[in-house]
């Protein structure tokens, strides 16, 4: 009679999942992700690099040379110079100039401004201008030379600015 026994299945145990421990630790990760994702704000400044370019032949009238306005920002003040493959050097060196800072510590960014729009003046499709920044000078006074760069006023002087290190 041994033989007539059936052999028993098992039956596997039927359990049910607790899954209060997930949801919990989802209502508690979902509003603290949204929180945190509200207070991140990415800024942007434009500008541009600069770019080796060969030289261009020489014959253009002054009305249609360009010229790259070079604005160094050091401890003692405010160096400008520019260059042009279609500008002799002589008339370059007349831009060379350096702004003293003011009195008060500070940079003499409306006479930036000035001497820039006289360059502009002289050489209209001119567009870049090269910042080189000392590497004790402070964020604001980088950007705030930007600026002034850029435009005065309602008029635009030099829509291209790049930010370089000094060279050598």
């Amino acid at each position: 009679m041994l033989g007539d026994r059936k052999p028993r299945k098992r039956q596997a145990e039927v359990t049910d999942l607790d899954l209060v421990p997930i949801m919990n630790m989802f209502l508690v990760i979902i509003p603290f992700l949204l929180i945190s994702a509200s207070f991140f704000h990415l800024r942007a400044i434009n500008t541009t690099v600069p770019v080796l370019s060969s030289k261009a032949e020489s014959g253009p009238v002054q009305s249609t040379a360009k010229v790259t306005v070079i604005v160094q920002l050091e401890e003692t003040g405010i160096t400008v110079s520019a260059m042009s493959d279609e500008v002799d050097e002589q008339t370059l060196r007349g831009f060379e100039t350096v702004i003293a800072k003011e009195g008060t510590g500070r940079y003499a960014m409306d006479r930036l401004s000035s001497f820039l729009q006289g360059i502009k003046t002289s050489y209209p499709l001119s567009d870049t201008v090269i910042i080189m920044p000392g590497d004790t000078i402070v964020y604001e006074t980088i950007i705030r030379a930007m600026d002034v760069a850029r435009n005065t006023g309602e008029t635009q002087l030099f829509p291209n600015v790049v930010i370089s290190g000094k060279v050598g």
